[in-house]
């Protein structure tokens, strides 16, 4: 009786859980489908006896779990404007000549270095193609086509040229004049560049004619 007159408060609570506790829970019929049932603390549909039955603490759960958030589709990325490649039937836009078994140019090469300054910067790709004659064995050759086109590679870097620029060799297999000559090995000692991709280049649909 003491207890009751201190905490009058606590026999209301007390009967409202004793009367949940003998409140049966409701049940699932087998046959129902589809239905929706707490899986994986979230709802999902499922059907008949597939759809776990629900309990008191999944009841507490739903109220108490916030909602998840919306997943945002992720916007396509816009692909970006391919650079044209030069083919070799494009003529090169220009050709550096090298000295006989040297990776340095000529004096004639050096003078289409300094002017090619002038133009590759207008240009989003170049590519360079190395060369050599047909004097020494297949690997010195290749090598040395190599470095020749690596030299006009960073003579253009070293002066700020920010295209793209690729590098190919094509040594003892491939001569432009195969014929047993100075004239002809002096011809083929060279690095060919293609320029492709101008940077002010209007496409046909805006107006270039």
């Amino acid at each position: 009786m003491a207890l009751l007159t201190t905490w009058p408060g606590l026999l209301l609570p007390i009967m409202l859980l004793a009367a949940c506790a003998g409140t049966p829970l409701p049940t699932r019929s087998a046959a129902a489908s589809p239905d929706i049932g707490w899986i994986d603390r979230q709802f999902r549909i499922c059907g008949g006896n597939d759809c776990p039955a629900p309990t008191r603490k999944t009841l507490a759960l739903v109220d108490v779990l916030p909602p998840r958030p919306e997943a945002r589709s992720a916007l396509p990325e816009m692909p970006q404007a391919a650079i044209p490649r030069a083919t070799e039937d494009d003529p090169p836009a220009a050709i550096i000549r090298f000295l006989f078994a040297s990776s340095r140019p000529a004096t004639a090469g050096q003078q289409r270095l300094e002017r090619l300054t002038t133009i590759a910067p207008q240009y989003q790709r170049i590519e360079l193609t190395g060369r050599t004659d047909d004097v020494g064995g297949k690997a010195p050759n290749d090598r040395l086509a190599r470095q020749r086109a690596e030299y006009v590679r960073s003579w253009l870097l070293r002066r700020g040229v920010e295209a793209e620029i690729t590098v190919r060799a094509k040594g003892r297999c491939c001569y432009l004049d195969p014929a047993p000559t100075e004239a002809a090995r002096a011809h083929n000692r060279r690095v060919e560049v293609r320029l492709a991709g101008r940077r002010d280049a209007i496409p046909d649909h805006l107006g270039a004619h």
